[in-house]
């Protein structure tokens, strides 16, 4: 695994957007006998997920997000930076990035660009922002994370075990040079060997034209989570010199209930430390983090700063944590998708 700080750089905002459609676990019964359906909710902790309809897209959620963001924020100079960290663009090319920058009005001077990461996408994307931001002239970068995997799980007996899973959304982060900002501490590492237990193979090079086909071994997302996130956590901990009572939140990717907990058990959290808000949101990729925290933490952190466990891990295999100070943050908001607001944008 890689270790690496981040100095002078910190978090002033961040807004999430969901899509307006609502679908309910208990209706999936298509695929599932009763009982199955039980025992699926029970232990992933999903009962509801937002879902992108038409016109609901990564970028048309982070125009909405981002201008809400910088019109809060009232920033007196647009960002230099730009990332856009996603695996459901809006085409194959160009990426979101640079369509976010014109749509956003930001200078021709910004840097846009892509990157294709899921679960692990919040973490990693922190820690490029921030490293990138600390090394050029401009002061201010917006992070976009988020995917609507759920036009991917495909039809039928192979998406049983990705359809209940699954929701959309995407959150917008503000980040700004401080040279008092608390140091940001990152581990991340990655094994390709994973690949073929996450994956959707299809309608990119190798097999184009083919329909979305999302497929997940669960056992084998399982136990990589239990080998790999533990030595990944404990790693930053250490680099902050953090035992596992320092962190005030501990907000892991929110993919299943069960996991999380099993995960809290291994490495000593409480209960009143892990944040847990998957249960009307589904598992939302690299938006999972961020929008947990402007869900469950708007409150806390305009009052305050927060010290903050992070880690999001996933398809790839991919992981990264990161121990960070968060807050007070002038915007910290989960907003419903309005197309009127983007056209009008």
């Amino acid at each position: 695994m890689a270790q690496t700080q981040v100095t002078g750089v910190e978090v002033r905002g961040m807004v999430s957007v969901v899509p307006t459609d609502t679908v309910d676990n208990y209706s999936l019964t298509h695929l599932f006998n009763p009982d199955e359906l039980k025992r699926v909710i029970e232990s992933t902790g999903i009962e509801h997920r937002r879902v992108a309809g038409a016109g609901q897209t990564v970028l048309s959620m982070a125009t909405q997000g981002g201008t809400y963001l910088l019109n809060e924020l009232g920033w007196d100079a647009s960002p230099g930076l730009v990332i856009c960290v996603t695996q459901t663009p809006d085409f194959m090319l160009p990426g979101n990035a640079v369509q976010l920058q014109h749509r956003l009005g930001l200078g021709k001077d910004t840097l846009a660009f892509d990157v294709n990461l899921g679960c692990s996408g919040f973490v990693y994307g922190l820690w490029q922002a921030a490293t990138l931001l600390s090394s050029l002239p401009c002061r201010r970068a917006l992070l976009v994370v988020g995917d609507t995997t759920s036009q991917m799980c495909g039809q039928g007996e192979q998406s049983r075990a990705v359809s209940p899973l699954f929701g959309d959304a995407i959150s917008v982060i503000a980040l700004e040079k401080n040279p008092d900002a608390a140091p940001m501490h990152f581990s991340l590492g990655s094994d390709g060997a994973g690949a073929p237990y996450l994956i959707q193979p299809n309608n990119a090079a190798l097999h184009p034209g083919e329909p979305p086909a999302l497929s997940m071994d669960g056992t084998q997302v399982f136990v990589f989570t239990l080998r790999e996130v533990p030595t990944s956590i404990n790693a930053v901990l250490d680099a902050a010199s953090w035992d596992v009572n320092s962190p005030d939140a501990i907000v892991l990717h929110q993919a299943n209930e069960m996991m999380l907990r099993r995960l809290a058990d291994k490495l000593g959290f409480t209960t009143e430390q892990m944040i847990i808000a998957m249960k009307n949101r589904g598992n939302t990729s690299s938006a999972s983090i961020p929008l947990a925290i402007t869900d469950a933490l708007h409150d806390r952190l305009a009052r305050g700063p927060l010290k903050m466990l992070l880690s999001g891990f996933g398809v790839g295999w991919s992981w990264g944590s990161a121990a960070v100070t968060i807050g007070p943050l002038a915007v910290c908001k989960t907003m419903d998708f309005n197309s009127a607001a983007t056209l009008n944008s």
